[in-house]
């Protein structure tokens, strides 16, 4: 049977590690578990019939939500975590055979119970690859075998019945959120920020915050500012410092002062990624080419492009480390802070300098994106022209 194919319900599963966690309750219940790391494309066969819920965005994108988004962008700003950011799927079937010299687990009667929504992204991630693009990373399974589908079917209740309220929930609620809303919605006519996880219309609030984060000064934050990389590395701290700061500025200056910033600059860190995002300089570069190490791109792909060949979409990890060196360029006025791009500046020349750091990490979209010497390098074009100014 051809791998990850259902044949009269069984279905193939290529694994590269697989472990038996089966507990001695479960035993009694002749009941057992294995959780495996997949490719994530050997997720995409497995059938849902004993989920409670399917792909919500499957017949309609505009149901597609916060949680779906972020998905989304753990896949292609950090495919190589995915496994780590991603709770994974959980599979349950009536029999289950490893067979460890192959590595392939033959399920029978398999379904997702948990982790439709992740399937249905990767689904959607994969076919908008283009074609013979090997893209791949893995995804952790658990695979529970039980051999009474009624006991299935209330495994797949339970495992539904509970949701966690989110952060960007917590946040919304607690009130923090609401003048980057007012900022976003004053600034960007016909756009607002999502203030829950289920919104489906808005900006992606971490997006948002991580863009801003990328063009705070460090002089802000003086000696507690973090490494340049930190908006890449850890999306989710940019929405926690933010409600700190949101949380107490009323009583405390400081924290004032960096939740101001964040408001003022939000829409202008919104409409400068989504300039550079489309920018017509990365034409003429080549960044779609495959890195020297192997034709299986690592960490993403650079770039998207038209039927045309016309760059429409540049890799979060190519744009972040361009972004921050933007900073430099930030400035405080009487009507709140503002990118003021001095006309030393020059568009063209900071795509080259970021394009020769994308191929001296060997083309590794997120290696760029996390590497603190990559910000340095094209910080110092912008940083000079700064210093240079300030000094005439």
């Amino acid at each position: 049977m051809t791998k990850g194919h259902r044949n009269e319900d069984v279905t193939l599963l290529r694994y590269d590690v697989i472990r038996n966690l089966t507990s001695p309750a479960e035993k009694s219940n002749e009941v057992q578990t294995w959780f495996a790391n997949l490719s994530a494309r050997e997720v995409l066969p497995i059938g849902t019939k004993d989920n409670l819920r399917t792909y919500i965005a499957e017949h309609a994108s505009s149901k597609r939500n916060a949680v779906h988004k972020q998905i989304e962008t753990t896949m292609i700003e950090l495919p190589d975590r995915f496994i780590n950011r991603n709770s994974g799927v959980t599979i349950t079937c009536t029999d289950c055979v490893v067979d460890d010299q192959r590595k392939v687990v033959k399920l029978t009667n398999a379904s997702i119970i948990n982790g439709a929504q992740t399937q249905g992204e990767l689904r959607r991630y994969f076919a908008s690859l283009e074609d013979g693009d090997p893209t791949d990373f893995q995804v952790r399974a658990e695979i529970i075998m039980d051999p009474s589908h009624e006991s299935i079917v209330e495994i797949a209740i339970a495992r539904n019945t509970a949701t966690s309220v989110r952060s960007v929930s917590q946040a919304s609620a607690r009130g923090y959120l609401t003048d980057l809303r007012v900022s976003i919605e004053a600034a960007l006519p016909g756009e607002t920020l999502q203030m829950s996880e289920t919104d489906t219309v808005g900006l992606n609030t971490q997006a948002v915050l991580q863009y801003a984060r990328l063009l705070m000064p460090e002089s802000l934050l003086g000696d507690k500012a973090p490494p340049k990389n930190f908006a890449y590395k850890q999306g989710g701290k940019c929405l926690t410092d933010f409600s700190t700061w949101a949380r107490d500025s009323k009583a405390d200056e400081a924290a004032k002062r960096l939740h101001d910033f964040i408001v003022d600059i939000a829409p202008v860190a919104v409409r400068e990624y989504r300039r550079w995002e489309t920018h017509e300089g990365w034409n003429g570069h080549r960044l779609h080419e495959r890195g020297r190490f192997g034709d299986k791109p690592v960490g993403g792909r650079p770039v998207r492009r038209d039927k045309n060949g016309k760059v429409v979409w540049v890799a979060p990890g190519i744009l972040f480390p361009l972004m921050s060196a933007l900073s430099a360029f930030v400035v405080e006025r009487p009507t709140g802070w503002c990118l003021a791009k001095p006309d030393l500046f020059k568009d063209d020349e900071l795509i080259r300098r970021a394009v020769q750091q994308f191929r001296a990490l060997d083309r590794e979209v997120t290696v760029m994106g996390r590497s603190e010497a990559a910000y340095d390098a094209l910080s110092i074009y912008t940083e000079t022209i700064a210093s240079v100014l300030a000094a005439a």
